[in-house]
């Protein structure tokens, strides 16, 4: 992608549920590997990101250890895909969000916010419904060894360094 525009997927629709807000819901199948998204935008420290309000903050893709991309331009739906515990979304770099897996037309579309976010601001009750759900979602469940393992492959590059830096065995010194 050359110019600065994201890019969402067709066949994604913003919807609104009493319970989870507004999310995306697919109105076509998508293949298991399909880009759903490429978010562009300008970029800003999270220092810069406490400064905004709760809700331009709820916009924001964490892209970097202290680095959050801020859309100027009006919103896309995927804008507003929803976290969930059990997603069928993940990265394959900092900024493109692809299908894990297949996902059927009426399906959520959807990722797990611990794949991209390690910030002090993301702390909110989860309301996924997913049988797995961790019922609370914050900066650092991506430290979580179940969430590493089940992800894998899937998580920014930022949080995969996070990961590697933390699970790495000490060496001889």
């Amino acid at each position: 992608m050359v110019d600065n525009t994201t890019y969402s997927a067709p066949g994604l629709r913003v919807v609104t549920s009493r319970v989870l807000g507004r999310g995306v819901v697919a109105e076509r199948a998508f293949a298991k590997g399909e880009v759903i998204a490429i978010w562009r935008g300008r970029t800003i420290t999270e220092h810069q990101a406490l400064t905004l309000s709760t809700e331009e903050r709820d916009q924001l893709l964490q892209i970097g250890d202290d680095q959050f991309l801020v859309n100027d331009e009006e919103l896309l739906p995927v804008d507003f895909i929803n976290h969930s515990c059990e997603p069928n979304c993940g990265f394959t770099d900092a900024t493109t969000l692809v299908a894990m897996r297949d996902i059927k037309a009426g399906e959520s579309v959807t990722f797990d916010y611990a794949m991209s976010d390690t910030n002090s601001f993301i702390t909110f009750n989860c309301h996924c419904g997913s049988p797995i759900c961790r019922a609370r979602m914050s900066g650092t469940d991506w430290k979580l060894a179940q969430l590493q393992e089940r992800y894998a492959g899937w998580f920014a590059p930022h949080v995969a360094r996070l990961i590697a830096s933390v699970t790495e065995p000490a060496g001889d010194h």
